[in-house]
């Protein structure tokens, strides 16, 4: 109440500061991209990541950061005229951008040649210290390396994630050009005002303005990622018009009520703007939770839909409600010609009657939406996950056509080789130095599912081995063999290092098999309590957790079903890529019940205020959906239209993040919200409102 008294007498200062936070932000974001960062997708830690450095420092060669292929159709590589085309294209790298090289020609390696001798790929080490400043070698290398007469084409992981990087930001910004007028016409539709429409929209751009701004600022101390802007994006436009369609509706229903503007605003504040400072406290302690696991670009997810949910929820409560005492009752201003219906009674309508329709049989609709979540949920048994490589680029984007061809081409295969870096005490340039070394390569290749070894470089002490295998590189059998690599014994004295796509997808799935139950306690205990001191009941939050893991499993099993075995892949505009990107689950996980609990929050809440009102729980069920269910449907239509927009990102890791939340809120708004929540609701009866200790409230 006192917050919306504030924001209606000081209305001008809770308008202004936020628009000039905004416009400070959007100058200070105006160079973002130059602080993005292109790495933090694996642990530092991580026996993997540690075997990479170690090629670039014990070693200094032998790593591929890029894979250059030369292709002739009128040359072999046999020929001198291919060789001397190389190596001078080779020499035209600009001073500072390569550490070293590798060529066919500079150590008789026949697997760097293509079967039809026609190709070849020279492996490249870029400088920099970290993957942005490798990217930025790469950036001024990839113009410099030309060759007249042949094709030059770029793969290695360098390439690859500059692609990723260069289609996820050009579609973010696409997808905003086409998400915002979308969301305009939804809520044209709904509010029939084009002023009511045109608030949350405006909510929505100073959330991602001032976030993006706040990224900027902490750029210096955590690593964002460039998949973080097309989060903060989407989030902040589906999240910032939510919260206030949400605050825009319950105003224009008190307006109807109440004699004055200032009073109307405050009961909307005290209302629904309650409900949406709570659910967005519990969204941003939850989007935290990815904090705890110690890889970049998780820490950025985290940082970034944080930053756009705690922003949004306050802009909602503070400068919406300015706005809203400003306006009064031309927020209902530029009506469309068609009137709007006139509001329900609370108990009557067609929401209400469809939740006395389910209430009268709760067993039954009960039974039958747990058995439709489970089925839903039954591909995610045989989920693989995989790290994320070319596959995530569509089928005509350069990197993904080079590495294609490197895997098709040549005998070593493709960028799913295992890294194994071995270390021995002896000197690798003696004889007895080079004898432990192929012997313990030896025993290495007779390994189950190996293939041909590779030793690529040596130093004085250490070597790195790269290692074809019979299955693709997110093959649990191929993980398994990585398990089996680091369970052989190294050479007496050594030391042995396993990287690689494989190993880092088995060094990310054990980081988070270790920290994910921790950071789901941490959760649960934290939503329960908040859902605890909103809802005023045991039960209630116990309930809405175990109602939103049924709707998040549909959600996981549908990602499983449509891109890893390849249904409806025509639908969604993508590929069978065969497996689950190894972070999306987590991702999903933390986004997704936070969302859950926001349309959690708005119902339960609106059905609390009603059996405080009456004491009826059956009544109080279908006149709280009745009022709550047309907003939340339609800020759940907002993140659906939001979600399939940016769904349509040619990046597949973006793809596939947009196509889940799309399918969780979808089952949220409809199965979970309208069918098994009154059906729950109805079963439990008077228990849903048991709090010990509580007093029963006195009804007028």
């Amino acid at each position: 109440m006192r917050l919306g008294r504030a924001a209606s007498h000081h209305r001008w200062i809770f308008l202004v500061v936020p628009l000039m936070l905004a416009a400070l932000a959007a100058v200070a974001a105006s160079d973002i991209h130059d602080r993005l960062s292109y790495g933090g997708i694996i642990a530092h830690d991580a026996e993997s990541n540690r075997a990479a450095v170690a090629v670039r420092e014990r070693i200094g060669r032998g790593g591929a950061d890029v894979i250059a292929l030369y292709r002739s159709p009128h040359h072999t590589v046999d020929e001198p005229v291919f060789r001397q085309a190389v190596e001078h294209s080779l020499a035209s790298a600009p001073r500072g951008t390569v550490i070293s090289t590798m060529t066919y020609w500079s150590r008789d390696l026949p697997p760097l040649v293509s079967k039809d001798h026609h190709a070849t790929a020279v492996t490249i080490m870029l400088a920099g210290a970290d993957d942005t400043s490798r990217v930025a070698s790469y950036h001024r290398l990839r113009p410099a390396l030309r060759a007249e007469g042949f094709d030059v084409e770029y793969a290695g992981p360098v390439a690859v994630v500059d692609g990723v990087a260069e289609r996820a930001l050009a579609d973010a910004r696409r997808a905003e050009l086409v998400a915002f007028p979308l969301v305009l016409a939804l809520l044209l539709l709904l509010f029939r005002s084009l002023v009511a429409a045109l608030l949350p929209v405006v909510i929505g751009g100073l959330s991602i303005s001032i976030t993006l701004g706040v990224l900027v600022l902490l750029s210096g101390t955590v690593e964002i990622s460039f998949i973080t802007v097309s989060l903060v994006t989407s989030l902040g436009l589906a999240l910032g018009v939510d919260a206030a369609l949400f605050v825009v509706g319950r105003f224009r229903e008190e307006l109807t009520h109440r004699g004055s503007v200032p009073d109307a605003v405050a009961a909307t504040c005290a209302t629904a703007g309650r409900t949406v400072f709570l659910s967005g406290t519990t969204m941003t302690g939850i989007a935290l939770g990815l904090l705890l696991f110690p890889i970049g670009v998780l820490r950025a997810f985290g940082v970034g839909a944080a930053a756009v949910i705690a922003i949004s929820a306050v802009l909602s409560v503070t400068a919406l409600p300015a706005a809203l005492a400003l306006l009064g009752p031309r927020v209902n201003a530029g009506r469309l010609r068609r009137p709007r219906r006139k509001d329900a009674a609370p108990a009557e309508g067609p929401w209400a009657g469809l939740a006395r329709a389910v209430m009268a049989r709760p067993g039954h609709y009960a039974i039958g939406v747990l058995l439709a979540l489970l089925a839903m949920t039954a591909p995610f048994a045989h989920i693989t996950l995989g790290f994320p490589d070319q596959r995530t680029l569509p089928a005509d984007a350069p990197a993904r056509l080079a590495s294609d061809a490197l895997g098709r081409d040549f005998a070593l295969g493709g960028l799913d080789a295992v890294q194994v870096v071995v270390t021995v005490p002896q000197h690798l340039d003696t004889h007895a130095g080079q004898q432990t070394l192929t012997a313990w390569v030896g025993e290495l290749v007779r390994l189950p599912g190996t293939g041909a070894g590779l030793i690529a470089a040596t130093s004085e002490h250490s070597a790195v081995v790269y290692l074809t295998h019979n299955s693709s590189a997110e093959d649990p059998a191929t993980r398994t063999l990585v398990r089996r690599i680091r369970a052989l014994s190294p050479p007496d004295g050594g030391q042995v290092l396993v990287g690689g796509l494989s190993a880092m997808a088995e060094d990310t799935l054990q980081l988070l098999g270790h920290r994910l139950p921790w950071v789901l306690l941490a959760i649960a205990v934290f939503t329960y309590a908040l859902l605890l001191t909103a809802l005023r009941s045991v039960v209630l939050p116990a309930k809405a957790l175990l109602v939103n893991a049924l709707s998040l499993g549909a959600s996981f099993g549908a990602l499983v079903w449509i891109f890893q075995d390849g249904h409806l892949t025509w639908l969604v505009g993508g590929d069978r890529i065969g497996y689950v990107d190894v972070a999306q689950p987590v991702t999903m996980l933390v986004l997704l019940i936070g969302l859950s609990m926001d349309y959690e929050f708005f119902l339960l809440s609106r059905i609390r205020e009603q059996y405080d009102a009456t004491g009826d729980n059956t009544a109080s069920v279908a006149a709280g959906l009745q009022r709550s269910a047309p907003v939340i449907t339609a800020a759940a239509a907002v993140v659906l239209v939001v979600s399939a927009v940016f769904a349509t990102s040619s990046v597949n890791m973006v793809k596939e993040l947009c196509v889940g939340m799309f399918i969780a809120i979808a089952l949220d708004a409809t199965l979970v919200r309208a069918l098994l929540v009154p059906a729950t609701m109805r079963l439990l009866g008077r228990a849903n409102w048991w709090l010990p200790g509580a007093k029963r409230r006195q009804r007028p």
